[in-house]
């Protein structure tokens, strides 16, 4: 079964999130195994400009990526529908040996020489959303995506 890990920088701060995050890891239980890394933000970030704080958390995703295949989240990433995103997902167990991250950046995204490091870069939108929203539509599509492949009627 592929092992998907989500690292995410910050942590949760609605309740809503973490309810919308357990109830898609529960639908996704059968089709993948799912774990998180939420990064704690750094602190007096407001002291650091928007390039160096983005590589300060790059430098605290680094040591966390738990694959050889990481897939990062960006607004500039490669969009896909719900039909192209289930076929990427499908090549995924043959192309990441069976373990990928989906990484998610802060408030001001990932760090530019961290997104050429990455296998692949997608946009779940062109539209900016905050980090902690992304959590949530992350794993609504992932389980959108694995209903298409399994042919569920979720999809429809």
């Amino acid at each position: 079964m592929l092992k998907i890990n989500i690292i995410s920088i910050g942590k949760n701060k609605d309740q809503w999130v973490d309810e919308a995050i357990s109830h898609y890891s529960k639908l996704l239980q059968k089709y993948t195994v799912l774990t998180f890394d939420f990064i704690p933000g750094k602190k007096l970030s407001k002291n650091l400009s928007e390039l160096e704080l983005s590589a300060l958390e790059a430098d605290l995703i680094k040591p966390r990526l738990k694959s050889r295949y990481q897939i990062a989240l960006s607004d500039s990433g490669k969009p896909y529908n719900s039909i192209q995103f289930s076929k990427c997902l499908s090549t995924l167990p043959n192309n990441c040996f069976g373990s990928c991250d989906f990484i998610i950046g802060g408030i001001y995204g990932l760090d530019k020489s961290f997104l050429k490091s990455c296998h692949e870069i997608i946009s779940l939108s062109p539209m900016t959303m905050s980090h902690q929203i992304i959590r949530p539509v992350l794993l609504e599509q992932l389980y959108r995506g694995f209903s298409i492949l399994s042919g569920s009627k979720y999809h429809k």
